[in-house]
């Protein structure tokens, strides 16, 4: 399985919040419009 980390900033819209994944992991990975993707969630402290 290939993996990639990339930093993203969470955003708030309306009542909930939004990733942003950038374009060209979308393009390498081949990632689908309604694909279900599974995110780790790593504390920094």
């Amino acid at each position: 399985m290939k993996k990639r980390s990339f930093d993203a900033q969470l955003r708030k819209v309306g009542n909930s919040y939004v990733v942003t994944i950038p374009s060209k992991i979308i393009k390498r990975f081949k990632i689908k419009e309604k694909k279900f993707l599974t995110v780790t969630i790593e504390d920094e402290e």
